[in-house]
C-alpha cells in the first residue's frame, strides 16, 4: 500500500511562505492543518489540479465516473468524507476518492 506522506502546503494548495503564514510558522497536526485549509483554500485555483489535495463534486464524480448529483447525494447522506469550505463547497480528500475509484468495479 502507498503511504502518505502529509505535506501542509499541499493541503492547503499554497506556497510554502503562505502556509507557514497561516499555520503561523508552528508545529501542527493534519486536523489542524485541514481546519485552515477549510478557510483559505482556493478551491477555484485548483479546480483543474490533477495533484490537489482536495476535490469537489464535480471532480469526484469524474474520478468515480458518477454523476455530481450521485456523489452530491452520497456527501450529503455522508457516505464521502468531507471537509466543508466555508464557501459551502464540499471538499474531499483526493486520495479517499483514488482508492474509492480503485475498488470500485468497471
Amino acid at each position: 500500500m502507498n503511504e502518505l506522506v502529509f505535506d501542509p502546503v499541499n493541503v492547503l494548495g499554497c506556497t510554502p511562505d503562505e502556509a507557514a503564514r497561516l499555520l503561523e510558522g508552528r508545529r501542527v497536526t493534519p486536523g489542524e492543518v485541514e481546519a485552515v485549509a477549510a478557510v483559505h483554500y482556493d478551491v477555484r485555483r485548483h479546480a483543474r489540479d490533477p495533484r490537489s489535495y482536495w476535490v469537489t463534486v464535480t471532480q469526484a464524480a469524474r474520478i468515480l465516473r458518477l454523476s455530481p448529483v450521485v456523489v452530491r447525494s452520497l456527501v450529503d447522506r455522508g457516505a464521502l468524507s468531507h471537509v466543508r469550505h466555508t464557501s459551502g463547497v464540499p471538499l474531499m480528500r483526493r486520495h479517499e476518492i483514488d482508492e474509492r475509484a480503485s475498488v470500485r468495479p468497471e
